[in-house]
C-alpha cells in the first residue's frame, strides 16, 4: 500500500479516537494529523518511503531543537555560552539516527511492523508528550499494521 492510503486511514483512526474521547475540534484535527503521520512510521525501514525521506531531513533539525531545549530552556542567551555542547548534541542525535537507519536497519516489514514496536512508539510519544498524543500516535501506527494485514507480536 502506498503512503496516501496509509496516511488517510491513520488520520481517520486518530480522529475517531479523539471523537470517542469527546475532544474539542482542534484536538480532533491534531489527532488526525498525528494519526496520519504515525501511520507512515512503520515504513521508515524502506529506503524510498515518504517518512524516511522526511526523517532524513527533519532529524538534524530535531537534534538542534532538542539540544537547544535541553540546555537553554530558560535563557536564549545561553546559546553563546553552550554552542559547542549544542552542536555536539545535535550531531550525536543525527549520527545515531544515521547509524541506525544505515547499518542497523531491520528488513522491511520486520520488527518495525510489529505490535511490540507500536508499543515502543507509544512509550516514546508518551515520554515526550501526554497520554492522548501517544494514543493518537499508537492508533495511527497500528492502523498501518492492520492495513498491511501483517499484525505480529514481535
Amino acid at each position: 500500500m502506498n503512503w496516501r492510503p496509509h496516511f488517510t486511514i491513520g488520520a481517520f483512526a486518530g480522529a475517531i479516537v479523539a471523537l470517542a474521547l469527546h475532544c474539542e475540534i482542534f484536538i480532533i484535527f491534531l489527532a488526525a494529523i498525528i494519526g496520519g503521520i504515525s501511520a507512515l512510521a512503520p515504513d521508515i525501514d524502506h529506503d524510498s518511503s515518504k517518512i524516511r525521506k522526511a526523517a532524513d531531513l527533519t532529524v538534524p533539525i530535531f537534534g538542534i531543537f532538542f539540544a537547544l531545549s535541553s540546555s537553554c530552556y530558560t535563557d536564549v542567551l545561553c546559546i553563546t555560552d553552550n554552542w559547542k555542547g549544542i552542536i555536539v548534541s545535535a550531531l550525536a542525535i543525527t549520527g545515531l539516527y544515521t547509524i541506525v537507519i544505515t547499518y542497523l536497519k531491520p528488513s522491511h516489514r520486520g520488527i518495525i511492523h510489529s505490535l511490540l514496536f507500536a508499543l515502543a512508539y507509544f512509550a516514546v510519544l508518551y515520554a515526550i508528550s501526554d497520554f492522548a498524543f501517544a494514543l493518537f500516535g499508537f492508533v495511527g501506527y497500528a492502523s498501518h499494521l492492520l492495513a498491511d494485514g501483517e499484525i505480529k507480536l514481535a
